[in-house]
C-alpha cells in the first residue's frame, strides 16, 4: 500500500462574506475525500483559467507557467518528478515539496503553487497518508458548504472569525477559535509544527 494519495483540482469558492479569500477543494482520485484550502485572488484567477477555460488552450499557451513547462520538456517530463503534502506548519500552511525523482532535489513549494504547476505539468500532486486521515473529509459534489481544518485558516481569518463569534455570543466557536489563535502564537514562538485539524463548516 501506498504512503501517499494523489490529489486533483475539484472547485474553488470563497468565504462568505469575504470574497478576497479563496477556498480551494482536492479530492483523491476516488472522489471520496476531499483537502480544502486557502489562497489569495490572484492565485484563484492563475486556477480558473485552468479549471474553468480548458477550451482556450490556445491562450493558455502563452502565459508563463506554460511557456516555461514547454521550454523544458525536451530536458525533463512530468514523470520525472512529484509534489506531496507533507505536513502542516504552525503557519497554518501545507508544507509542500516537489521532488525531483532523478536527481533526488527537494524544493519546498506553496500548496496553491503545487496545484498550479499540475495542472500546468501534470506533474502529480500527493499527500501523505497520515494527513489524509487528519486533515481530509468526505467529498459532497455540488455542495454550497464545505469545511476548512482550522489548522490551515489564515490567522486574520480565525481572528475576524473570533470577532463575529463574540458579536453573535456563539462563545462556544468563540472558543475554538481563541484556542487555535493561541496554540498558534505559542507553537510559532516555540517553532513547532501541527499536524492536528479540526474541521469548521464555511
Amino acid at each position: 500500500m501506498s504512503d501517499k494519495v494523489r490529489l486533483l483540482l475539484d472547485s474553488m469558492g470563497s468565504i462568505q462574506g469575504d470574497g478576497s479569500i479563496c477556498i480551494v477543494i482536492l479530492v483523491e482520485e476516488s472522489r471520496r475525500l476531499q483537502l480544502t484550502f486557502v489562497t489569495d485572488d490572484a492565485m484563484r484567477r492563475q486556477l480558473s483559467m485552468r479549471l474553468y477555460n480548458k477550451d482556450e488552450g490556445r491562450s493558455l499557451s502563452k502565459l508563463l507557467p506554460e511557456v516555461m513547462w514547454e521550454s523544458l520538456r525536451g530536458f525533463s517530463d512530468s514523470g520525472d518528478y512529484e509534489m506531496v503534502v507533507e505536513s502542516v506548519g504552525v503557519d497554518g500552511e501545507y508544507h509542500t515539496v516537489l521532488h525531483n525523482k532523478i536527481f533526488g532535489g527537494k524544493h519546498p513549494i506553496r500548496l496553491s503553487d503545487a496545484v498550479l504547476l499540475q495542472e500546468v505539468t501534470g506533474i502529480p500532486l500527493y499527500i501523505k497518508l497520515s494527513l489524509v486521515r487528519q486533515q481530509m473529509m468526505p467529498y459532497v459534489a455540488s455542495s454550497n458548504t464545505t469545511s476548512l481544518p482550522i489548522n490551515v485558516m489564515p490567522l486574520a481569518v480565525l481572528e475576524k472569525g473570533l470577532a463575529d463569534s463574540i458579536a453573535k455570543e456563539d462563545y462556544h466557536m468563540a472558543q475554538r477559535l481563541k484556542d487555535e489563535i493561541n496554540k498558534r502564537k505559542s507553537l510559532n514562538n516555540k517553532g513547532g509544527k501541527t499536524d492536528e485539524g479540526n474541521q469548521i463548516l464555511l
